[in-house]
């Protein structure tokens, strides 16, 4: 996955996912949209055949460690998904 960082303030962050639809902007988007610490999350897609999904969070923490625990636990959420599915 090919991730571009186009903001990375104290207050913001805009990730531009290159090579992915935007489903993983979606469920990092969900996992925000949960925290206190956020004051804004959303995910924008100028055009759907030419533009990249960015990912855009504004907050009044560090946006970008925001992001990296909702990955992580996104990861971990997959994780126990897979355990759980019966093995052929």
């Amino acid at each position: 996955m090919e991730l571009n960082v186009t903001e990375d303030g104290k207050k913001g962050l805009i990730i531009e996912f290159a090579d992915v639809d935007r489903g993983i902007a979606e469920l990092i988007k969900g996992k925000l949209s949960k925290s206190k610490d956020v004051d804004f999350v959303g995910v924008v897609k100028e055009h759907f055949e030419v533009s990249k999904p960015k990912l855009i969070v504004k907050s009044s923490k560090n946006a970008r460690n925001l992001v990296l625990k909702a990955a992580q636990e996104l990861e971990d959420e997959l994780k126990e998904l897979a355990s759980q599915l019966p093995k052929k």
